[in-house]
């Protein structure tokens, strides 16, 4: 397994991460892991839920007409 160091970690992130490890019975290592295995799948899920190209450039097009319609007199 590749081994990886934290340099300089926040002191408020550091306990952070000590009080899930003490609050879920897990070792620091062991809850480290599943922190960072936590976010990796958050972040995953953001990028491959957002929009394919086509979409983006479809959502740009209209987002650009709308700009050129007149403002209203309002409701």
């Amino acid at each position: 397994m590749t081994d990886i160091v934290l340099k300089d970690i926040d002191p408020v992130l550091a306990d952070r991460i000590r009080r899930v490890a003490a609050a879920r019975g897990w070792l620091i290592h062991d809850t480290i892991l599943n922190l960072l295995e936590q976010g990796l799948f958050a972040c995953e899920a953001e990028v491959s839920g957002g929009f394919d190209n086509n979409e983006v450039d479809v959502l740009s097009e209209a987002i650009n007409a709308l700009k050129q319609v007149p403002a209203g007199k309002g409701f």
